[in-house]
């Protein structure tokens, strides 16, 4: 039972946090109708890892950055994934409580939906670089989480676990 009312919990969760993105700009409008074709990230499904495969192009809002995490959470539950592979290159910043929400909140959800590991090519900015690094630091016991100077390499440690 409490299961369910975890899984009710979140599924209002995301209804609530969806409603904020779609209102908050265009950008997010389009975020929310389409995952794979708009100016925030792409989110989509990389068969030869296999994973999901997330790109960002720029800049998200808080409410886009938990949005897309909700999102592959989905994805990790329903298409039975394991890893997630990402170009972090255009990756401004990921702002302290966002970090710590990643840390504490989404990880270990992420970590009981069966993911086991993540990859991704490194920020070129200096403060996305921070950024990645202070979220990888807490990552649960078990889920191995590594940063990479290209993303070649980086779909290649994916692939060998």
């Amino acid at each position: 039972m409490r299961t369910g009312s975890r899984d009710g919990q979140e599924t209002e969760s995301l209804r609530q946090l969806t409603e904020v993105v779609r209102t908050e700009s265009s950008d997010g409008a389009r975020l929310v109708s389409n995952l794979e074709d708009n100016p925030i990230c792409r989110v989509t499904l990389d068969a030869a890892v296999p994973c999901i495969f997330v790109t960002w192009q720029r800049y998200a809002t808080s409410a886009q950055l938990r949005f897309v995490h909700e999102q592959m959470l989905q994805l990790l539950r329903q298409q039975g994934l394991r890893k997630i592979l990402g170009d972090d290159s255009s990756l401004a910043v990921i702002h302290v409580d966002d970090q710590v929400w990643i840390r504490e909140d989404w990880m270990p959800r992420a970590a009981r939906a069966g993911l086991k590991a993540a990859a991704s090519k490194c920020p070129y900015a200096f403060f996305g670089k921070q950024s990645v690094a202070n979220v990888q630091s807490g990552a649960p016991s078990g889920l191995l989480l590594r940063s990479f100077d290209s993303l070649d390499e980086a779909r290649t440690w994916l692939r060998g676990l």
